[in-house]
């Protein structure tokens, strides 16, 4: 597509932090940069490769580097791209590759029923979740992912590149969603703005990782892709920075030190950190519903990735 392309003469992403939404994505990014070599990021989500809110122009003037150093200098600096919705929008594998075929890519992934309460309760406690509760959402969800997992999945192969067929039916209708309002109005998706707002209060759907990992290992060679579990990147934050380094050819760096953590404090959206708020106890019925519900996916995340997170 030739809106996403890049000017060779201007500065590229040198890797890019894809996802997942809630999978504490805003800490990494807060902590990345405390090591001497990551520059600080100037817009922390651009959404280029997927709604292209900037211009090519306007996203190229975020980073450092015409290409990436094979031997990187120690003063010199690499520059991410920070984007939640790259992971689960179906063509933005296709789009990255087709310009950056040799970039890394990081991946976080929690277990999927934490991540959609999360999600949940942070909409509610934005305001946009006033009408119906979790519980209700996330059956009417179930219902519908499947057949949208399938459009997705027919959308990524489809050789137009075109956002309709990642919403369409096999006979080429497109399906539709339901507004989580008092009726539940059932809204077409027919568009970008249409996908993304479906996103935007997506809590079932945005946790079936499988699918979504799955369309970058078919185009990216495993060994560009490195994937975090979020819960022991909670526990062991410093052990997981120093991977994450390590996996960008970046010099050895003590992020567990007090200097590390004031400049992680300092890059952060807020400049600071708070602790999480105490989420309202999910239902054991709605816990187990999900925990079902996930279950083959999450097996089949596991073989894709050769490791066993346990979310059972």
């Amino acid at each position: 597509d030739p809106k996403y392309l890049l000017d060779g003469n201007q500065q590229k992403p040198d890797f890019l932090l894809i996802g997942g939404s809630k999978c504490v994505t805003t800490s990494f990014a807060a902590y990345f940069p405390a090591h001497p070599q990551v520059a600080t990021w100037v817009v922390k989500e651009p959404n280029f490769w997927s709604w292209r809110k900037p211009t090519a122009q306007q996203y190229q003037s975020l980073f450092c580097n015409r290409r990436t150093p094979s031997l990187l200098g120690a003063s010199q600096q690499i520059a991410g791209d920070y984007s939640t919705s790259y992971l689960l929008h179906p063509l933005v594998p296709r789009r990255v590759c087709a310009v950056l075929p040799d970039i890394k890519i990081v991946v976080m992934l929690r277990n999927p029923i934490d991540r959609a309460y999360s999600h949940y309760v942070m909409s509610r406690r934005s305001g946009l979740e006033d009408h119906q509760s979790f519980d209700d959402i996330v059956v009417r969800e179930m219902e519908q992912a499947p057949e949208l997992l399938d459009a997705h999945d027919r959308g990524f192969h489809d050789s137009s590149c075109a956002i309709a067929a990642c919403c369409s039916d096999e006979q080429g209708k497109p399906l539709y969603f339901p507004l989580h309002n008092r009726t539940w109005t059932q809204r077409p998706l027919l568009l970008d703005n249409d996908l993304q707002s479906f996103y935007f209060t997506s809590y079932v759907f945005r946790s079936i990782y499988y699918a979504q990992l799955a369309r970058w290992l078919a185009l990216f060679p495993r060994s560009q892709v490195l994937v975090l579990q979020a819960e022991k990147f909670f526990r062991k934050p410093a052990e997981h920075m120093a991977r994450a380094a390590s996996f960008m050819d970046l010099e050895p760096y003590d992020f567990a030190s007090s200097a590390a953590l004031k400049r992680a404090y300092a890059g952060s959206a807020a400049g600071d950190w708070a602790p999480p708020e105490k989420y309202p106890p999910m239902k054991k019925t709605t816990r187990k519903l999900l925990r079902d519900f996930f279950a083959p996916y999450n097996e089949k995340l596991y073989r894709l990735i050769d490791e066993d997170y346990g979310w059972r």
